[in-house]
């Protein structure tokens, strides 16, 4: 009886081959969140999402069957914030994912309390939200913590994270000293560029500063400076067309501006946008008939940098000398006050 002898050398590249579609498998550059949600129905859609280093958006989704689902992915950068979600938003929990295997586990209506292990990160994140979660009603406690976490983990993301997003509401002063004490490393994320940019720019104005020149472009491409209403009252309003308190606020606003723009008031509005098509469609649904500019940077504006806002909307009223003499006043003060000077 004739044997058949496999060729030595395709059994070598069969090793290979082999060798390396295991290796494949545990590509450390792949991220694989696997996942169990008791009581969602089969074929409901669940979609991740993460801004890429480029600052594109990422966009994945997965039907779950059987409760169970499987993202796959590969991350370019070691660890990105993102968001697993359904399509109504109304089960949603952040994580950091990493090129690792992870581990997540929730409840229909309860995903806030979602199991998530498999990344160093994200433990990291549990145990601040461990510790935030006592503090929930206390903003200078909750504050403290923060600030504490970031001076005991500087080579950590969540702390250039977490300076990236309230560096503006805590001051440049702050920010800059708890930034020195970042990484090398962290300092070079994207989040650590986005502070060091806000301490560069960030000129912590107050009410009786001076006000800041800017230029940005308008709806139509023309290059307007703040500079350019001198001599006049100026409110300068930080919105945005994402922002429902700042739609709301636009009806009571052209009437105001009505009453006194022949008395030498004036509003510049300031957009933290990303879409032009959807800022240009915010202007001519609300028909503001004043000047809006915008760079197209959503909320790394760099007016709204420079003037240290930090939600929306914002406003400072700028008097005839340039004169900051109110923030955020509201549409009954503000009646009163251009009243009083301009008369």
């Amino acid at each position: 009886m004739n044997k058949f002898i496999f060729p030595s050398f395709l059994l070598v590249v069969l090793t290979i081959f082999i060798v390396s579609a295991s290796f494949g498998q545990q590509n450390p550059r792949v991220y694989r969140v696997t996942g169990s949600v008791m009581g969602l129905r089969d074929s409901s859609l669940l979609y991740l999402e993460y801004f890429r280093a480029d600052d594109s958006k990422y966009v994945d989704s997965v039907y779950i069957v059987k409760e169970k689902f499987v993202f796959t992915g590969e991350l370019k950068s070691e660890v990105a914030y993102a968001l697993i979600r359904t399509r109504d938003f109304k089960n949603y929990k952040f994580l950091w994912l990493e090129n690792s295997g992870i581990s997540f586990n929730a409840e229909n209506g309860k995903f806030r309390n979602a199991v998530i292990t498999g990344t160093k990160t994200q433990k990291e994140q549990d145990e601040l939200d461990s510790l935030v979660t006592v503090n929930d009603n206390d903003d200078e406690k909750k504050k403290a913590t923060y600030i504490s976490f970031i001076n005991d983990h500087t080579n950590s993301i969540i702390s250039a994270h977490l300076l990236s997003g309230y560096g503006s509401t805590w001051g440049r002063e702050l920010t800059a000293s708890l930034y020195e004490k970042l990484s090398f490393k962290i300092k070079n994320t994207s989040y650590g560029k986005n502070i060091s940019e806000f301490i560069s720019l960030n000129k912590d104005l107050r009410v009786g500063d001076k006000c800041i020149d800017f230029s940005q472009e308008d709806a139509r491409h023309r290059t307007v400076r703040l500079s350019d209403f001198n001599g006049k009252v100026v409110l300068l309003e930080f919105w945005g067309s994402w922002c429902r308190a700042c739609r709301q606020k636009n009806p009571e606003l052209i009437k105001i501006y009505n009453e006194f723009k022949d008395r030498g008031f004036e509003i510049l509005g300031v957009g933290a946008e990303k879409s032009m098509d959807a800022w240009v469609k915010a202007i001519t649904a609300d028909k503001l008939p004043w000047t809006n500019v915008s760079d197209l940077k959503g909320d790394r504006n760099t007016a709204a940098l420079i003037y240290g806002v930090s939600y929306y909307p914002t406003n400072f009223l700028i008097d005839r000398t340039g004169t900051i003499i109110a923030r955020d006043i509201e549409a009954d003060a503000l009646r009163k006050k251009l009243n009083q000077i301009l008369k």
